[in-house]
Order: structure tokens, then C-alpha cells, then sequence
């Protein structure tokens, strides 16, 4: 009879201990998760601000002061057809996460990203695009997804815009953007972010890689598990800057610090229309 209790009271100290220790593995497993998709937004901006690019005479890679174009260049097909930045920036990949210059091999740059070599290659599961929690699910024979975009500034169409455009962000369509275009700095421009709305395809130009932020009537919220970016964590979304560095916002961030950021003209030349 001691014995029969001995057990079930060691049973049930196993039990409560579970149930206490559930809700700390869940959040320890949750912050874990936060820091990674925080470290994953890093490294694209660094892989973005330090891309190389080979010399035609002598095949040596130089650094690049300017953040890439949004798309891969390809004259008279539209930027949902083209290739995205990524491929821009794979040669600055980790070669421990990616073998990046095996994938770039398996990639034509003067083809659209519909092609069937492209198609191929853009089913390869990049692990620095997906956000480590709740990460969306995806048929092992579909194009592979980016839970990251490219900020292009404010407004829907802002990819569209030229440098000068005072609602233009560091990463548009056509052109690359020196860093000395960024008036409040590389620190204080928005480059990349979270985002569980509407993912695509990694290898596809366009909104599936590339989106502004939507500020007209009746647009989605900035962040939220409905907003415009966020969707992976509770009430947050996160930002790579422009140097690198990654700062996080709240569903209560006033909507007018997003669009300061958003932009290269910066915060004291792109008020909010009726101030």
C-alpha cells in the first residue's frame, strides 16, 4: 500500500512539475524564436548594405556602397516577372547556411522568374527568409517563401517611385540606392521586415519581395497578425535598418514614425498630409 502511494505521489509531483514548467519552455522556446528571426533580418541587411559583385575583367569581387535594386534588371518585363534582390545578394550569404554559388549557378539572371531553370532553383528552402515561428507551410514542390520583404517607402506603389521622390525608400524596383542618399542616416531608414501577410515566393520580384508601406484608406494596419508586417509574434513586427541593426514596433506605434523611416527623404521632409 506505501508502495502504490510512493508511486502515484511521485506521478503527481511529475505532473505538477510538467504543468509549471509548460509556460516557461513556452516562452523561453518563443523569445528563442524572437531573437531568431531578429538575427535572420540582420543578416539580410548586412548581406544587402556589403553585397559584392564580380569585375568583367578580372572576376575580383568589389564592395558596393549602395542598397541593390528591388528587382534583377530585365529590360520590358514587368518587376512581378523578374528575379528578386535576393539573387543580388547571394553571393554575401553564409556559404554554412547556403551554398550560394552552387544555387546561383542553377539561376539565368536574363530569364524571368518563371522559367523552368528558375522555377527549380526557387523551390530551394533558404532557413535565413523563414521566420523561425510559425513559419507558413509550403508543398515540398512549390517556390520556396521569404517571411522577409524590402521596405520601398511610403505608399503601395512606392517601389515604382524615383530616388528623389520624397515617398521613395532605400529598395525600389529599377535602381540601386547610395547610401549617402538616406538623409537621417542608414540607422534611421527601415530596409527589410516581418511579414505573415501575403508571402511569396523568394525568387519573385514584385510584392512578393518588395512592398511599401500602404497608407491609404482603409489599408490593412501597419503591424498586426492582420497588419501590413508582423504576424509571427504577439502584438509586434520587426525591422532590419539600413546598417545593419533591427528594431522592433509595437501595434501602438504612432503610424507616422513608420513613414518617417520608411523613406530616404526622412522623417523632417515627408510630414503627414494636414500637418
Amino acid at each position: 500500500m506505501n508502495r502504490r502511494v510512493t508511486i502515484i505521489g511521485a506521478v503527481l509531483l511529475v505532473l505538477v512539475v510538467a504543468a509549471l514548467a509548460v509556460p516557461f519552455i513556452m516562452k523561453a522556446r518563443l523569445q528563442a524564436n524572437v531573437v531568431g528571426s531578429q538575427n535572420n533580418l540582420r543578416e539580410l541587411a548586412l548581406f544587402a548594405a556589403h553585397h559584392t559583385e564580380p569585375n568583367p575583367k578580372n572576376d575580383a569581387r568589389k564592395l558596393l556602397t549602395e542598397i541593390p535594386a528591388g528587382t534583377i534588371a530585365l529590360y520590358g518585363t514587368p518587376p512581378e516577372d523578374r528575379l528578386s534582390w535576393v539573387v543580388g545578394v547571394l553571393p554575401s550569404m553564409d556559404q554554412r547556411r547556403v551554398n550560394s554559388e552552387q544555387l546561383l549557378s542553377a539561376i539565368d539572371r536574363t530569364k524571368p522568374w518563371s522559367a523552368d531553370a528558375n522555377q527549380r532553383a526557387g523551390r530551394t528552402r533558404l532557413v535565413v527568409l523563414l521566420c523561425p515561428e510559425n513559419t507558413p507551410e509550403v508543398p515540398p514542390d512549390a517556390a520556396a517563401i521569404t517571411c522577409y520583404v524590402g521596405i520601398s517607402g511610403r505608399g503601395a506603389n512606392s517601389a515604382t517611385l524615383p530616388v528623389d521622390s520624397p515617398h521613395a525608400g532605400a529598395m525600389r524596383y529599377d535602381t540601386p540606392t547610395p547610401f549617402d542618399r538616406t538623409v537621417d542616416g542608414l540607422s534611421q531608414t527601415l530596409l527589410f521586415a516581418e511579414t505573415r501577410n501575403e508571402v511569396g515566393p523568394w525568387l519573385r520580384g514584385g510584392p512578393s519581395t518588395l512592398r511599401g508601406l500602404d497608407d491609404a484608406p482603409g489599408a490593412r494596419p501597419l503591424i498586426g497578425a492582420d497588419g501590413q508586417f508582423g504576424g509571427y509574434f504577439p502584438g509586434t513586427a520587426a525591422f532590419a535598418m539600413c546598417d545593419g541593426s533591427v528594431r522592433t514596433f509595437t501595434t501602438g506605434v504612432d503610424p507616422r514614425v513608420l513613414y518617417g523611416l520608411s523613406t530616404v527623404a526622412g522623417k523632417g521632409t515627408d510630414p503627414v498630409p494636414g500637418e
